[in-house]
């Protein structure tokens, strides 16, 4: 399985799978799947409630389909990446560079599927995937996205949200600066020492990801580096609870 090095705002690579050529096809066979019965669906309900006089219901038929011709564009831009066949699959469209995915790189991705995909019957898309190593088609490529394979281990641990009583008091009051993006990277490392243990890449994950929030934050402390994310992390839902 192919690898991808994700590089962070902050200066800290991540390590992902690329996601395989299977499981893209698969997702967007149940995409296709999915537009298809709810087209079908539209189309019962509208001969249920107009009748026989399918004419009259044409105009309003077609409109009702535009949406589904933006459908790829419309989800990785409200789901971050995610169609519902991506969502299933557990793959997901990001930048290369690691930054937030804009609008305009889901539309570049979007315009360029018609011929990825559409005119090429999807055999562009697969040749350029397998040639580029990097899990791009060509409209990923001009995106500046790629597409990969989200862990299998997902739940609570995996999103920013820490546990944290109420009479909790923040060692590190700078915290409060992060983003939601910087607490998921910390979330991130801290979860491949949890699944890996403390090897020469995990190490070095913690200590780039640890010198990189210090700077950020100036907070300073004679912690470990894994003590001192776990404080940041915690500190940063203290300062931000409701």
């Amino acid at each position: 399985m192919e690898t991808y090095n994700l590089s962070t705002s902050q200066n800290v690579t991540l390590q992902y799978r690329v996601a395989s050529v299977g499981d893209r096809l698969l997702a967007s066979i149940l995409d296709n799947l999915i537009r298809f019965i709810a087209i079908f669906s539209i189309f019962l309900i509208l001969m249920t409630a107009i009748g026989t006089d399918a004419v009259s219901a044409q105009p309003l038929f077609f409109l009702l389909l535009t949406p589904f011709i933006f459908y790829h564009f419309l989800f990785e831009t409200l789901f971050n990446g995610q169609s519902p066949g991506k969502m299933i699959l557990r793959i997901k469209v990001v930048k290369a560079d690691g930054s937030q995915l804009t609008l305009g790189s889901c539309f570049i991705r979007w315009i360029f599927r018609l011929l990825d995909i559409g005119i090429t019957s999807g055999m562009l898309a697969v040749i350029f995937i397998i040639i580029n190593g990097k899990g791009q088609r060509l409209g990923d490529i001009l995106a500046s996205t790629t597409v990969l394979k989200l862990s299998k281990k997902r739940g609570l641990n995996d999103t920013i949200y820490v546990d944290i009583d109420d009479s909790y008091v923040p060692q590190f009051p700078q915290a409060e600066i992060l983003t939601d993006r910087d607490v998921q990277i910390m979330k991130e490392v801290l979860n491949a020492l949890r699944d890996n243990g403390y090897n020469e890449i995990t190490t070095t994950l913690l200590k780039e990801t640890r010198l990189a929030i210090a700077e950020k934050t100036g907070a300073k402390s004679d912690m470990s580096h894994q003590d001192f994310l776990v404080a940041i992390v915690k500190d940063y839902n203290a300062v931000n609870r409701v």
